[in-house]
């Protein structure tokens, strides 16, 4: 019996993983010229509206990101990362950072009209606008997220513009 309820757990957890990954189609890359590849990309969208962030299910706050897909560039990537974790069609522009462990982050646009939503349930917890300010430094994946994410906003927001 006991063997039996394992079973019928681990399907039904089995069966809600293969629901949640048959979500819809990514919209086509923006950029698909060449942007060099890259081990995992993601995306600073940032805007009148904040500062587009996901939280996981362990209670920490991260920009959308993650594994660029083999022959995927790194910009592709990033866009593709954003909507399946926002449902959000990201435009992928200039780079922003690239972190010691290869990760790519790029500067993203995303429609004014469209509000993000959970598009990966057992990955995203909520995803939502934020002002930088009001999030606390503790809530981040990465240690330091929090203070690298602001400077970026903040040498963006007093470059001149082109």
């Amino acid at each position: 019996m006991q063997w039996t309820g394992c079973m019928r757990r681990n399907g039904v957890l089995l069966f809600l993983m293969l629901l949640a990954a048959c979500g819809e189609t990514p919209p086509p890359c923006t950029s698909p010229g060449p942007s060099g590849s890259a081990p995992s990309a993601g995306c600073l969208v940032w805007d009148a509206r904040g500062t587009l962030l996901v939280k996981s299910w362990s209670d920490e706050w991260a920009l959308p990101g993650g594994s660029v897909a083999p022959g995927e560039s790194a910009r592709c990537g990033a866009e593709r990362e954003v909507f399946e974790e926002t449902g959000l069609a990201a435009r992928a522009g200039e780079l922003a950072i690239v972190f010691e462990n290869g990760f790519h982050l790029y500067w993203c646009e995303v429609p004014a009209s469209v509000k993000p939503r959970i598009h990966r349930p057992l990955e995203v917890a909520d995803v939502m606008w934020w002002n930088l300010e009001a999030l606390p430094d503790g809530t981040w994946r990465y240690p330091g997220q929090g203070a690298m994410i602001r400077e970026l906003i903040v040498a963006r927001s007093e470059a001149p513009a082109d």
